[in-house]
C-alpha cells in the first residue's frame, strides 16, 4: 500500500475534482426532484380545482341534529335533480334568526311540486302520508303554533324539505324552497 502525502498538489487536484462531481450530482438531483415535485404538484392542485368543482362539505354546527347521527355531510354539487325521498343540501333564505341566509342546509327533500300539503297542529302530511309530527320549534321558542297551520299546494319549483326529528326547523315552518336554492345531493360521512 502506498502513502500519498495529503498537501501533495496531486491529493489537492482529486479533492477538488471529487467536490466537483459531488456537486454536480447533488444539482442533477435537486432538477430532477424539482421538476418531479413541479409536476406533483400542478397534479394535486388540479385536483383539488376539480374536487371542489363538484363536491362540498356541510357540517351540522346546531346542537340538535335534525338528522342523526350525521353531522357532516358530502355533497355533490352536480347532482340536483330533485328526488323525493332523497336528502339534499340548499342555501336558506329568509329563515333568520335561526339561519342567516346563505347557510347550508341539509334535509330530506319530501315535497314536490303539485304536491297537496297540510300542516296542523298534531302531523304534517303531504298528499295525505304524514311526514312529520307536531310543531315541536314553534312551542321551543315560545311562537304559537297555530301561525303555523295551513293547507295547499306546493308551487311549480318548489320543494318542502324535511328533517328526522320533532324539533327540526323545516318547511313546516317556513315553506317551500326554490329550485335555484338547491346545492345538490348530501352523503353522510359522520
Amino acid at each position: 500500500m502506498a502513502i500519498t502525502n495529503p498537501f501533495s498538489v496531486d491529493s489537492k487536484v482529486r479533492r477538488a475534482v471529487a467536490r466537483v462531481e459531488r456537486e454536480r450530482a447533488a444539482s442533477r438531483l435537486t432538477a430532477t426532484f424539482a421538476a418531479k415535485a413541479l409536476v406533483l404538484s400542478a397534479v394535486v392542485a388540479g385536483s383539488v380545482v376539480l374536487l371542489a368543482s363538484r363536491y362540498s362539505i356541510a357540517i351540522a354546527t346546531q346542537k340538535s341534529l335534525c338528522l342523526p347521527p350525521y353531522r357532516v355531510w358530502l355533497i355533490d354539487k352536480t347532482s340536483v335533480e330533485p328526488v323525493r325521498g332523497e336528502i339534499f343540501a340548499f342555501r336558506s333564505n329568509g329563515l333568520s334568526p335561526i339561519f342567516a341566509d346563505g347557510t347550508t342546509i341539509v334535509k330530506v327533500l319530501e315535497g314536490m311540486p303539485g304536491d297537496q300539503v297540510e300542516v296542523t297542529l298534531e302531523q304534517t302530511t303531504i298528499n295525505g302520508s304524514q311526514v312529520a309530527e307536531g310543531l315541536q320549534v314553534a312551542i321551543d321558542q315560545r311562537v304559537d303554533p297555530q301561525r303555523y297551520v295551513r293547507k295547499g299546494s306546493i308551487d311549480r319549483g318548489r320543494y318542502w324539505f324535511f328533517g328526522k326529528t320533532s324539533d327540526s326547523f323545516d318547511s313546516r315552518y317556513w315553506g317551500s324552497v326554490g329550485a335555484d336554492q338547491i346545492i345538490g345531493k348530501a352523503y353522510p360521512l359522520w
